[in-house]
């Protein structure tokens, strides 16, 4: 995953454990418990020797009664270590005798051609072999749908991450919004800046209109993400907002804001009258539209929308 940090899926799956058996389904299907639920443990794989183990991520999945049915170790491998083929047997080998249950080493890489690398068997001599489970970027899942968003943010930002020449894909970023709209501010705005400092100039222009779409009736956290947004605009961070636009990219800026106005509506649920939809796109005042995105983070309803 070229330009990714290594913190970021590592991140990721800590927030939500859920995002790892999203992964791991993409290379093996499994079968859980309904009830069983996932959450991120101790990544400490010491034995009782002088050495230390620590993998990246350990997520843990549980069933009703507290007990393991299934450890995932989770490494992010940005290239060939061969010392690896060495220590991610003891990850295995000791979560699984921590835990007593299967246990999945999933390693996350960059391209194809570390995945196959990370793929190989690793012979532990007659005993038995050990074969790590890996994901690239071409097995991440590309998100265009918001509700599969909604269910899995985390997963919307490393597709969105992952995926570069399709981020720019109005489906894709708005998907991403309705995501980060699920999570608590300070995670949305982490998240953001992941996405931000990740993606290449076209795109983060083309952030400029769903990230206003990341709010929720919660009317504090709206405004404020409004504000980073806009601070984050007005910084110049976003390329090709440039100086004195001609009339007609004016108008262009007036449509886009329109749209995010509708989007912020309808990702709340408020219902938007045909007169509504009208007067929000045939507006060309851009002032109006920004006071109109702020709005319609935190109104009940469309109506107050136009109230002076």
């Amino acid at each position: 995953m070229p330009g990714i940090a290594h913190e970021l899926p590592l991140e990721l799956i800590r927030n939500r454990p859920e995002t790892a058996l999203e992964l791991l389904r993409r290379v093996k299907r499994i079968e859980l418990p309904p009830s069983a639920a996932a959450r991120a443990e101790s990544g400490d794989c010491t034995q009782l020797s002088p050495i230390e183990f620590r993998a990246d991520a350990v997520v843990v999945v549980r069933d009703e009664t507290g007990t393991a049915v299934l450890a995932v170790i989770v490494e992010v491998q940005q290239g060939r270590d061969a010392g690896k083929r060495f220590s991610w047997p003891v990850y295995v080998t000791t979560l699984r005798s921590q835990h007593k249950c299967d246990t999945a080493l999933l390693v996350i890489c960059p391209d194809r051609a570390t995945a196959r690398w990370c793929g190989r068997t690793i012979h532990l001599g007659p005993s038995g072999t050990i074969t790590p489970l890996t994901i690239d970027p071409d097995r991440i899942p590309l998100i265009t749908d918001p509700d599969q968003a909604r269910l899995h943010p985390e997963l919307a930002v490393l597709s969105a991450v992952t995926h570069p020449d399709e981020v720019d894909d109005e489906k894709v970023l708005d998907a991403m919004a309705a995501g980060l709209a699920t999570l608590d501010e300070d995670r949305a705005r982490v998240y953001m800046n992941y996405v931000i400092s990740s993606s290449r100039p076209v795109t983060t222009k083309g952030l400029e209109e769903p990230v206003t779409t990341t709010q929720d009736d919660r009317s504090d956290l709206a405004d404020k993400l409004v504000d980073y947004f806009f601070h984050w605009k007005n910084e110049g961070h976003a390329e090709g907002l440039e100086k004195g636009r001609a009339e007609g990219e004016a108008r262009g800026e007036a449509k886009g804001e329109a749209k995010a106005v509708l989007l912020i509506l309808e990702t709340r649920g408020l219902q938007i009258s045909d007169d509504a939809r009208e007067r929000i796109q045939h507006c060309e005042d851009t002032g109006q539209l920004e006071t109109w995105i702020r709005r319609a983070a935190v109104i009940t309803s469309t109506d107050e929308l136009f109230t002076e």
